[in-house]
C-alpha cells in the first residue's frame, strides 16, 4: 500500500516504510509574491538515511491574496547550498554615553542551484471576479524531477522562490515527494557549470557573451564515474534591438565535450499557440526563446556514456551560441543555468516506468487533449541499461475488463516516449471514473523494478451530440489561415474544409456521422485564433456547432491560439453499453473482410433489429431477427468502413467493420 504523508513547513514526521512509499514535504504554502525579490523559507527534508527511487517537486502557482499580475515574469525555484564561508557586516552602532558599541551580523555565503523555472502567465483574466473561465482562485501545477539533487535535499535546507515581477503578484506552493527505492543509477556528484542557479547575462557582443556567460569549463571526472549528464536551461529575455532578441530570436547552440559535439539545441518554443493556459490577457500566442507565458522553461539534457569520459582526469565542457549581429540599446539577455551530474553503474537492465497518462485525464496540462473517447495515450520512460524494444501494457477502467497491448519499438536508456494505445471498453465510465495503465512485461522479461509500472488518472466524459451537426465557421480578414477537420476514432478524416478564400463569410456545413467517437479539429495557421485583442486588423470570426434545429451546442472561444481539439460522441453517452462493445452476445467476422460479413447472435435472448451503416451515415442494410436466429450473412459490401448496430433487450451494441 502506498502511503503519503504531508508535512507543512518545518515540523517533520517521516515515514519509515518500504519501496514505493512516499514522504511529502511542503516548503511554501500559498506564499504571496507581491514584489520583486527572493522568498526564502527554511525547513527540514528527510535525514538522508533512506534511498530514494525518485524525488519530485510540484510547484503550484496561483494568484496572490491581492490578485494576479497582468504581466509575464520569470520565477525561479532554487536550493541554497551553504558554503561554510561567512561575511560580516555592521548591524548596529551604539553611541550611548559617548562610547561606540558595534554589533556585527554574520551571513553565510551560499551557492544557488536551480530546481525549476516557470514563466508566469498574463494574469489579467484571473483578477477580480475573473473572466474567460478564470477566477481569482486560479492555480496551475508544474512538476519537476529533482532526483539528481538528492545529495542536497536532506536535513535542514533553505528553498528560494525568486520572483522577477514588479506589479501585483502570484502565490507559490512547493511540495516535494520522496519516493523510496533504488534509483536507476546513483548520483556521485552534481555541480554548477554555468549560470550558478539561473544567472542572467546581457547579450551585446557575441565574443564577450561567450567569454562571460559560456566560457570553456573544466570538470573533474571521478575515478568511479560510469556515465554523466549535462543539463542546460536557457531562456531569452528582452528585445530592445533590431533582432527582437533575445525573447523573440530563434537562437541555436552546440554542446561540446573535449571538443567532440555531443548535442545541438534550438533555444526556441514554437508551440506557444497550444499553451494549456488559454486564453490569456496578453501576447501569450507569440513563440519565444524557450518559453511561453505560463509554462515551464525546457531543460536540454545530454547523456554522456563512459567512453566519452576520462575518469580521474579533467574533461572540458563548452557551449557555443550561434552568433548574431546585435544592434540596439542592450535589452537582450539570456537566463542560464547548467549542471553537470556524474553517476555510478546502472542498477537495472530492464526497467520501465509510466511517467504520465496524457489521456484520458483531468490533468490541466493536457486540457487541450481531453476529455477523450478514443485512444488512450501514456508516456513511458526507459530507466534500464538495455534499450527498450517491447513491453506489454494492460489498461482500462479500474472497475472494468482490461485491454492488452503489445508494443514494439526502440527507446534508449533515460529516454521517454508517448505510446498511443488502441481504444478500450468504456462501459461503465462516468465523470470521476478511474483509468489505469500498467506495464506487465519488459523486453520479454519481468521488469527489474515493479513499483512505478502502474499509474491512474481521472476521467471526464466527452459530450454527446446527434449524428447530424452543422458547423458554422465565420472567417475573419485572414480566411486562408483557417481550416477544420472531423476525424473518427481511427484518426481518419471524414470531413474537412480548408483553403478558405472569402473574408468575413459564414461557411455552413452539415455533417452526417455514424454512431461513434469523433474529434473536431479547428486550426489557425497564424496562431492567433479567430479573434484576438492584439490583432484587431484581422477582424473577428467565430465557430459554432449547431444541431439540426439551429441551436448552438458548442461555442468555441475565439482566442484559442493555434488549434482547438474537441472530442465528442454521437447518439450515445460514453460509458453505456451502446458504445463500441466487447460484449459476447454478438460478434462480427471476418474483420477485416473481403466483402462478406457474418453476424453471430448465439447468445441473443430476445428479438433484435440489425442495421449496417456506411461512413456517411447512410443505412445500407436493415433486418429484424428473432431470438431463435443465430446468424445473419451480408454479401457484396463495397470497400470502406461500416458500423454494425444491433438493437436488442433495450440496448444498442455497435461493432466497427472494415471491408478491404
Amino acid at each position: 500500500m502506498k502511503k503519503v504523508l504531508l508535512l507543512l513547513f518545518s515540523f517533520p514526521i517521516y515515514l519509515f516504510a518500504s519501496n514505493g512509499d512516499t514522504t511529502a514535504i511542503r516548503f511554501h504554502n500559498k506564499m504571496d509574491m507581491n514584489s520583486h525579490g527572493n522568498y526564502d523559507i527554511k525547513a527540514k527534508f528527510p535525514d538522508g538515511t533512506k534511498k530514494y527511487r525518485q524525488i519530485l517537486m510540484k510547484y503550484t502557482l496561483g494568484c496572490s491574496s491581492t490578485g494576479c499580475s497582468g504581466w509575464d515574469y520569470s520565477n525561479l525555484i532554487q536550493y541554497l547550498k551553504p558554503l561554510g564561508i561567512f561575511d560580516s557586516s555592521i548591524a548596529r552602532i551604539d553611541t550611548t554615553g559617548g562610547k561606540h558599541d558595534t554589533s556585527w551580523k554574520k551571513t553565510e555565503r551560499v551557492e544557488l542551484f536551480e530546481l525549476g523555472r516557470v514563466i508566469t502567465p498574463y494574469g489579467t483574466y484571473m483578477q477580480g471576479a475573473g473572466s474567460n473561465g478564470y477566477s481569482p482562485s486560479w492555480q496551475h501545477q508544474y512538476w519537476f524531477d529533482v532526483s539528481d539533487y538528492v545529495q542536497f535535499l536532506k536535513d535542514s535546507a533553505t528553498i528560494r522562490s525568486f520572483y522577477d515581477g514588479w506589479s501585483s503578484g502570484y502565490s507559490a506552493t512547493l511540495d516535494f515527494y520522496f519516493i523510496e527505492g533504488t534509483a536507476p543509477r546513483n548520483v556521485l556528484k552534481i555541480e554548477n557549470v554555468y549560470g550558478k542557479g539561473g544567472t542572467g547575462y546581457g547579450y551585446g557582443d557575441p565574443a564577450a557573451f561567450e567569454q562571460n556567460a559560456l566560457p570553456r569549463k573544466g570538470v573533474a571526472i571521478l575515478p568511479n564515474t560510469k556515465s554523466a549528464s549535462f543539463q542546460f536551461t536557457p531562456s531569452g529575455h528582452g528585445f530592445d534591438n533590431d533582432k527582437v532578441a533575445a525573447e523573440f530570436y530563434d537562437e541555436s547552440a552546440k554542446v561540446y565535450l573535449n571538443n567532440n559535439k555531443i548535442g545541438d539545441m534550438r533555444i526556441w518554443r514554437d508551440d506557444c499557440g497550444k499553451n494549456p493556459i488559454y486564453p490569456q490577457g496578453g501576447t501569450w500566442i507569440y513563440n519565444r526563446a524557450n518559453w511561453c507565458p505560463g509554462t515551464k522553461v525546457n531543460t536540454f539534457s545530454y547523456d554522456i556514456n563512459q567512453a566519452l569520459l576520462h575518469p580521474g582526469s579533467i574533461d572540458s565542457l563548452d557551449v557555443d551560441f550561434d552568433a548574431y549581429t546585435y544592434a540596439g540599446n542592450g535589452g537582450a539577455s539570456y537566463l542560464i543555468s547548467a549542471v553537470f551530474v556524474q553517476y555510478g553503474d546502472n542498477n537495472f537492465n530492464n526497467d520501465i516506468s509510466i511517467k504520465d497518462i496524457i489521456s484520458p485525464s483531468t490533468n490541466e496540462n493536457y486540457r487541450r487533449l481531453n476529455p477523450n473517447c478514443y485512444n488512450p495515450t501514456i508516456e513511458v520512460k526507459n530507466n534500464g541499461k538495455n534499450t527498450l524494444t517491447s513491453c506489454t501494457v494492460k489498461y482500462g477502467l479500474s472497475s472494468g475488463i482490461k485491454s492488452i497491448y503489445q508494443w514494439t519499438g526502440s527507446i534508449p536508456f533515460n529516454q521517454s516516449k508517448q505510446l498511443i494505445l488502441p481504444s478500450f471498453n468504456w462501459t461503465g465510465a462516468i465523470n470521476g471514473s478511474t483509468f489505469e495503465a500498467e506495464i506487465t512485461n519488459v523486453n520479454n522479461s519481468t521488469d527489474d523494478w515493479l513499483y512505478d509500472n502502474k499509474k491512474a488518472s481521472t476521467i471526464t466524459i466527452t459530450p454527446k451530440h446527434e449524428t447530424d451537426i452543422i458547423v458554422w465557421l465565420r472567417t475573419n480578414n485572414n480566411p486562408e489561415e483557417d481550416s477544420y477537420q472531423i476525424l473518427d476514432w481511427n484518426n481518419k478524416v471524414i470531413y474537412s474544409r480548408s483553403k478558405l478564400t472569402t473574408k468575413n463569410f459564414i461557411y455552413k456545413d452539415t455533417i452526417h456521422m455514424a454512431v461513434g467517437c469523433y474529434t473536431f479539429l479547428l486550426n489557425d495557421e497564424g496562431g492567433d485564433g479567430l479573434a484576438w485583442w492584439n490583432n484587431t486588423a484581422a477582424g473577428n470570426g467565430y465557430c459554432y456547432l449547431r444541431n439540426m434545429n439551429g441551436a448552438i451546442i458548442k461555442n468555441f472561444n475565439t482566442d484559442f491560439g493555434s488549434e482547438i481539439s474537441y472530442n465528442f460522441t454521437t447518439a450515445y453517452t460514453l460509458g453505456i453499453k451502446n458504445s463500441i462493445s466487447t460484449d459476447k452476445s454478438i460478434s462480427v467476422y471476418p474483420n477485416p473482410s473481403m466483402g462478406k460479413i457474418n453476424i453471430d447472435l448465439d447468445n441473443l435472448q430476445s428479438a433484435a433489429e440489425i442495421s449496417v451503416i456506411d461512413i456517411t451515415g447512410k443505412n445500407i442494410f436493415s433486418t429484424q431477427v428473432n431470438k431463435n436466429e443465430s446468424q445473419v450473412t451480408i454479401d457484396h459490401l463495397a470497400k470502406g468502413m461500416y458500423l454494425v448496430k444491433v438493437l436488442a433487450e433495450g440496448e444498442m451494441y455497435t461493432e466497427k467493420v472494415i471491408i478491404e
